[in-house]
């Protein structure tokens, strides 16, 4: 009996052993990288608005044929968008506004789908004090009520990346918003019944020659999601949820873009945008937006056949203080050469939001292990259009679904255990430290996983960001009440997203940006 008691005793202690060295070597495996804690912009002190939006650089970009914009962040050195004695933390806070209401956008117009409802399913009533003089001039020539989908004015006009295009014959110089998530290019027009303030002078239709407005029979017109007429000429409506609209005639207009080749310029006709003479709410500094979707009047698909279904951008790191701007590429020299590091996954297409850039996220990694996550987090249902991975620039952080997310945060904060926690200055980040007596810090590595192998290796600056002027930094990723996920800009920076809509598939190569 004593000896039996003996080997339950070795046996034990020879599992604890074993139990300890994988511990041991599990510990020894995690993989961790320094995040660096230097100096940051101090936004306070912008030194020139008069430079912002100013010269871009081609000399990295292919020889291929091309055309090439400037991005700027609103956030970016010497940008006129930052509000006035602005702190960092507070910046913070309009970026977190701006991604939840976009997050509403999209919830809403996914579930609107997977019902098999489009916009003109709906209807507003005609003693709505919203409804707009577009709607009942619609109306009462008969036509269908003109209605929009619930969402925010503010995840838009606001505003994450813009870009500077040439407008019109002359040309007008104008910001726009960048947006992968809209299908229509529109911006605002004089004359103006109502026109938010905005940076550049409101574009007048009338001073240019290449203007031309639309017939309601127009291909062009019949393309849009709600469309009006008065005097047979085509009327567009973006409308939102907080009120925020815009209104006016749908037209072609001359559209001027630098080249690949330094000093070029090439002029793209014939481009169909809204030209709204009614816009009215919390859009703020930008002329409209540019929207890069997969939809038949997105930009993209609207260019000359070189240029046309295929960009890119890269963008530079917010806090690197860099004054040049990020690149925004169209055509063959959007795609990187053969000899690049860039990997691509397939596009899915969902059938009730086409517009969208899904993915499939295959895995996630922290500290260079797998994560042990259900089947099916990560799906694109395609029966309902529900759930999936939406690759995003107009989203700042990356909001996976609440179990997605919560199996991601338990790990990292497992791996960051050294690290002192903090409470953190806003309700969303809810993993945070307090690092204003570090120069550096080592923690653990992040890397996203895609089909077909394509994978975000991320740096630690775009997942653990400063978020206030006393030195803590937050996890930059966030719990969606949603079923799907997005993959925000933070995220996306020093990586040149490759959204190529010929073969179907996006793909990221790290790069500067610079």
């Amino acid at each position: 009996m004593r000896g039996a008691c003996i080997w339950v005793v070795v046996l034990t202690l020879a599992v604890e052993s074993l139990v300890d060295a994988r511990a041991l070597d599990d510990k020894k495996n995690f993989q961790t990288q320094v995040l660096q804690l230097g100096n940051l912009p101090d936004y306070r002190s912008s030194k020139n608005p008069e430079s912002f939006g100013g010269s871009i650089k081609t000399e990295t970009v292919s020889d291929a044929d091309g055309l090439v914009v400037g991005l700027w962040h609103r956030y970016s050195p010497n940008s006129p968008f930052i509000p006035k004695d602005a702190k960092r933390s507070d910046l913070i806070r309009e970026s977190i506004l701006r991604d939840k209401q976009r997050l509403a956008m999209f919830a809403d117009q996914i579930e609107m789908a997977s019902r098999g409802l489009t916009l003109n399913d709906l209807s507003v009533p005609q003693d709505d004090p919203t409804t707009t003089a577009m709607q009942m001039e619609s109306t009462s020539s008969g036509s269908p009520d003109l209605v929009s989908p619930v969402i925010s004015g503010l995840t838009l006009g606001s505003g994450e990346y813009f870009t500077r295009l040439d407008v019109g014959t002359p040309e007008v110089p104008s910001y726009l918003v960048v947006d992968t998530g809209s299908d229509i290019l529109w911006m605002q027009c004089a004359p103006c019944a109502n026109c938010y303030s905005q940076r550049d002078t409101v574009f007048n239709p009338m001073n240019s020659s290449s203007y031309e407005t639309l017939s309601c029979s127009a291909e062009f017109c019949q393309a849009l999601d709600v469309a009006g007429c008065k005097e047979n000429k085509c009327m567009y409506q973006v409308s939102y949820g907080d009120g925020s609209f815009t209104v006016g005639q749908f037209s072609v207009e001359t559209f001027t873009m630098g080249t690949a080749k330094k000093g070029e310029k090439v002029k793209v006709k014939n481009v169909p945008f809204g030209c709204g003479h009614d816009n009215e709410g919390l859009f703020v500094g930008a002329a409209g937006i540019l929207g890069l979707g997969k939809g038949s009047l997105a930009l993209p698909n609207r260019l000359d056949a070189k240029y046309a279904k295929r960009f890119s951008y890269c963008l530079v790191n917010r806090d690197s203080g860099e004054e040049n701007p990020s690149l925004l590429i169209f055509g063959d020299a959007a795609i990187p050469s053969a000899d690049s590091k860039i990997k691509y996954t397939p596009q899915l297409f969902n059938e009730r939001i086409p517009s969208f850039y899904y993915v499939g996220l295959s895995g996630i990694s922290v500290g260079g292990s797998l994560l042990e996550i259900p089947s099916g987090t990560f799906e694109l249902r395609a029966n309902t259009g529900k759930g999936g991975v939406i690759v995003d620039s107009g989203t700042a952080i990356t909001w996976f679904n609440a179990a997605g997310y919560e199996i991601l945060r338990d790990a990292f904060r497992e791996g960051t255990a050294h690290l002192p926690g903090s409470t953190s200055p806003f309700e969303l980040f809810d993993t945070c430290y307090d690092l204003s007596n570090y120069t550096s810090v080592e923690v653990p590595t992040l890397t996203m996983h895609f089909e077909g192998g394509a994978e975000l290796d991320l740096p630690a600056k775009n997942y653990v960001i400063p978020v206030d002027e006393i030195g803590r930094y937050c996890l930059a990723f966030a719990s969606s009440a949603s079923n799907f996920s997005i993959i925000g800009n933070v995220q996306q920076q020093n990586f040149r997203v490759v959204y190529d809509n010929v073969a179907s598939r996006i793909g990221f190569e790290p790069n500067q940006c610079l």
